[in-house]
């Protein structure tokens, strides 16, 4: 059995999603980990810079146009868990699997992790 190994990046994100025809809002943090079986050269799962800057990149698309508009589908947590985790996986080039993409609110936490 190998080894493996995570890193966890966080972001505080604010969602915007149309409801009938008013527009709506949560806010979150949003929380990624990343696993790969080695280390690189530097001894650490993943160069974070990169993956701190695709996290930037989401949620600003997340707070400037609708999930509806993003996703094509009504907003639910399942179709925002799965749009968050398609970007990361287009963006993150890289042979790191993504483990786990969670939203935490004030009350509640919605997670999808990956098997």
């Amino acid at each position: 059995m190998k080894n493996s190994f995570f890193v966890t990046a966080s972001i505080p994100c604010k969602v915007v999603y149309r409801e009938e025809k008013q527009l709506k809002g949560n806010r979150f943090s949003l929380v990624v980990t990343l696993s790969s079986e080695e280390l690189d050269k530097d001894g650490f799962v993943v160069d974070f810079d990169p993956v701190q800057q695709v996290l930037e990149n989401l949620r600003n698309r997340l707070e400037s146009e609708p999930l509806n508009q993003l996703t094509g589908e009504p907003f639910s947590m399942k179709s925002l868990l799965y749009f968050i985790h398609q970007q990361l996986d287009e963006s993150i080039k890289t042979p790191h699997i993504i483990q786990k993409v969670y939203l935490e609110g004030d009350r509640e936490g919605f997670g999808l992790e990956v098997i």
